[in-house]
């Protein structure tokens, strides 16, 4: 089992890091590219065709797909987690059961694209969602959890931020939302620079860990 969860938290960091960059994304052609983007997330200017292929006009509509399918895959696999406990005590709180909650806020911010939500309604509950991100942030350095404690926690912290000051993105007056929405990009792209590396780290570090391991019932050859 320990070894089941140790690969799959392998792949939920990386799954983190390309999350957080689409993000990234997200808040650019919402927040920061004004002009072109309605606050639907649709495109002002005509549909553009290039080989026949038709342009995505709905840019939320499109990102959406992929938020809703991230969000279930992360809050089943968090859930699973969460009631299993898989991993040493302490370790359990700050990834087992942070990662359901990024499924959740990721699934709802997905449906919220999809049905072309104003997303300024969200900018409340995820704010308040930042609050046990930065928490998990500080108490893995408290406690120098993980092998690199500073950069896991810095990930969690810099995440937490992006989501705190998410709000003030959305502000409709002069430049200053889009002053912070460019603050929001570079701390999402931050955290999930950070996520990939600790990801691809311990995948490496686990599949030498796990190289002499092999299930009860043997394996073939």
């Amino acid at each position: 089992m320990a070894g089941l969860f140790m690969d799959t938290l392998d792949i939920w960091l990386m799954t983190l890091g390309i999350t957080l960059i689409t993000a990234a994304y997200g808040v650019f052609v919402n927040f920061v590219w004004r002009p072109r983007i309605a606050t639907d997330g649709s495109r002002v200017e005509a549909v553009e065709r290039a080989q026949g292929v038709t342009a995505c006009i709905n840019v939320n509509r499109c990102l959406s797909l992929f938020f809703i399918s991230v969000g279930i895959y992360a809050l089943a696999t968090g859930l699973w987690a969460s009631m299993t406990w898989p991993l040493p005590g302490p370790y359990n709180l700050v990834f087992s059961d942070a990662w359901p909650i990024f499924g959740l806020v990721t699934l709802m911010l997905g449906l919220a694209m999809y049905i072309g939500a104003d997303l300024r309604y969200l900018a409340v509950p995820i704010a308040l969602f930042s609050i046990p991100v930065i928490v998990y942030g500080v108490d893995i350095l408290v406690h120098g959890l993980t092998n690199a404690p500073l950069f896991a926690s810095a990930m969690y912290i810099l995440l937490g931020v992006a989501m705190l000051i998410s709000p003030g993105a959305m502000l409709p007056r002069g430049n200053a939302g889009r002053y912070v929405g460019v603050l929001v990009m570079v701390l999402l792209i931050l955290s999930g620079i950070l996520a990939f590396y600790i990801g691809i780290s311990a995948t490496f570090e686990h599949t030498l860990i796990w190289s002499r391991w092999a299930p009860w019932y043997g394996v073939s050859g």
